[in-house]
């Protein structure tokens, strides 16, 4: 067999499914046969526009799990045993082509140090690498895709952590809003740990997860005074509203006390809002951990991995309250259906499930 089949975006909310060569092995890689993709909300904001390919079509899907089915002559095996049959999970910065039924990949394992840097479409230097993890025996399929979001909350998170005894805001509770939230109340020592969505739904999967108390986003603007919280994370998509006033991240500055932290994990190419005179008028710091490999080099996101496999295991974060369904990939239509819905969802995670596939 030479091809496979993957699911393709053509142009903003257009996909299709398409028959694709198999990626070749790289010589210091592997080949991964897909056994299960999560839906990522960066796979959204690709589907509906808000986030740019260099070009189309592309396949997209990177919260990634994938049995090794070949081994490069030149693979480093430092630092990783990796065998035949043995699962895998990455973390890349512009890794997609998860929704298929085989991609490559050429990992960085934690302890590992080697680069190999270029400069990306969209203005930051990237690695061709990516950092990766052996899932043990442990952790099931539906879980392990998980490492790949709970890598990314953690770099944050350990970038810019709250200071013990702060009090929080998780601004969104979404998955990432939920694993952020679940790590900084088990980990970090907040002296409380509160959220706020527009979903009523997720806002009960937040108190279920973390918060101890889940807002609409009215109900943040009317009950907590401003000047309430040290830190924000903030983890909302592109927003839209008529009344500016109601912007949650505005209504969140004004709940931030003066020198307080807020952390922006969320991405869009499109111009968001933010309320400079609230920036300035408190010396609000805006932080972020970059993507940009000069800064955070592909290694040291393999250490946050390994990590962030930990997490999961552990409990720290539970991915089994995180999973709401599974997808066949063969389903194509309720694959479509999912990526349409995303926004208006109550659920969590969706995982597209590779596994019956011969």
């Amino acid at each position: 067999m030479s091809t496979m089949k993957a699911v393709q975006l053509i142009a903003p909310r257009k996909t299709l499914v398409a028959e694709l060569p198999i990626p070749r092995t790289p010589a210091d890689g592997l080949l991964l046969k897909t056994r299960c993709v999560s839906i990522c909300s960066t796979d959204i904001s690709f589907f509906e526009g808000h986030l740019f390919p260099a070009e189309y079509p592309v396949v997209l899907g990177h919260e990634y799990l994938g049995e090794v089915v070949d081994i490069g002559p030149d693979f480093d095996a430092s630092g990783a045993d990796i065998a035949l049959g043995d699962r895998v999970v990455y973390w890349g910065q512009t890794d997609f082509d998860g929704f298929a039924e085989y991609r490559s990949v050429r990992p960085i394992f934690s302890g590992q140090l080697k680069q190999d840097v270029f400069w990306a479409d969209r203005n930051f230097h990237d690695d061709r690498h990516a950092a990766a993890v052996k899932v043990p025996a442990g952790l099931d399929d539906l879980q392990a895709s998980f490492i790949e979001p709970v890598t990314g909350a953690l770099r944050s998170i350990l970038t810019h952590p709250p200071r013990p005894g702060d009090k929080v805001l998780i601004l969104g509770t979404g998955p990432i809003g939920i694993i952020a939230g679940s790590v900084i109340r088990r980990v970090l020592a907040p002296h409380s740990i509160v959220s706020v969505d527009a979903n009523p739904q997720r806002n009960l999967h937040a108190e279920d997860h973390f918060s101890q108390q889940a807002y609409l986003p009215e109900e943040l603007a009317e009950k907590v005074e401003d000047n309430t919280f040290d830190y924000i994370f903030d983890t909302l998509p592109t927003i839209k509203v008529d009344d500016e006033e109601k912007d949650p991240r505005r209504v969140a500055m004004r709940k931030l006390r003066p020198h307080g932290r807020y952390v922006l994990y969320g991405a869009s190419q499109e111009m968001q809002k933010f309320d400079t005179w609230l920036m300035l008028a408190k010396g609000i710091n805006i932080n972020s951990a970059p993507f940009d490999v000069t800064s955070f080099p592909m290694h040291r996101t393999a250490n946050v991995i390994a990590s962030a496999m930990q997490m999961l295991l552990s409990g720290i974060v539970d991915g089994k309250k995180l999973l709401s369904r599974v997808c066949k990939f063969t389903d194509y239509d309720g694959l479509v259906k999912i990526f349409e819905s995303y926004r208006t969802t109550t659920d969590l995670k969706t995982i597209v499930d590779f596994r019956d596939l011969p």
